[in-house]
């Protein structure tokens, strides 16, 4: 099995794998559930464009046997106007503290192989490198099938918990 993992870039936008392709759920809560999934890939693209101009990298894709199996996508609080509905959002801008909007392997039959875990240490380190203290994310406690993962999956990592928003949600947290 021959696993790769690159970030995302102008000319791999393409390749994000779905159903991470068509949401926008963090990028544009407005628009969520209301564009059709063409509307919605124009937006991600957009957001993307945006996003690596003015932060860097933003998302990784991983891929077995060329094939993209799995996404992740990442930027300052401030590029991610969802997070102000879950009242974790910094009130001032900055760089340095990252949220983790989804680390998904969208292909089920890869799960609970690593790649996950593979994806996320590729992240971490791309972060380091770029200065990150920190690096948070909102994990489900009842299900793995989500965007952002299982909280077990974050435990293991090393990420604490910083706040409990309802009964399936938590805000951890892991510094760098």
């Amino acid at each position: 099995m021959k696993v790769q993992i690159k970030d995302i870039s102008k000319q791999i936008l393409g390749d994000i794998p779905s159903p991470c392709r068509n949401c926008i759920y963090w990028e544009f809560p407005e628009l969520f559930n209301r564009v059709n999934s063409e509307e919605a890939f124009k937006y991600k693209k957009s957001w993307f464009i945006k996003a690596l101009d003015r932060f860097g990298v933003c998302g990784k894709v991983l891929y077995v046997n060329d094939e993209a199996i799995a996404y992740s996508q990442f930027a300052p609080y401030h590029l991610l106007p969802q997070t102000k509905n879950y009242g974790c959002q910094l009130e001032e801008v900055r760089n340095d503290i990252i949220f983790l909007s989804c680390l998904f392997i969208c292909k089920p039959e890869y799960r609970r192989m690593g790649l996950g875990s593979r994806l996320l240490e590729d992240i971490l380190s791309t972060l380091k490198a770029y200065g990150s203290n920190k690096i948070e994310t909102i994990a489900r406690k009842d299900s793995a099938n989500n965007p952002s993962g299982p909280l077990e999956f974050y435990l293991k990592h090393n990420f604490q918990i910083r706040k409990i928003l309802d009964q399936n949600f938590v805000l951890i947290s892991l510094k760098l």
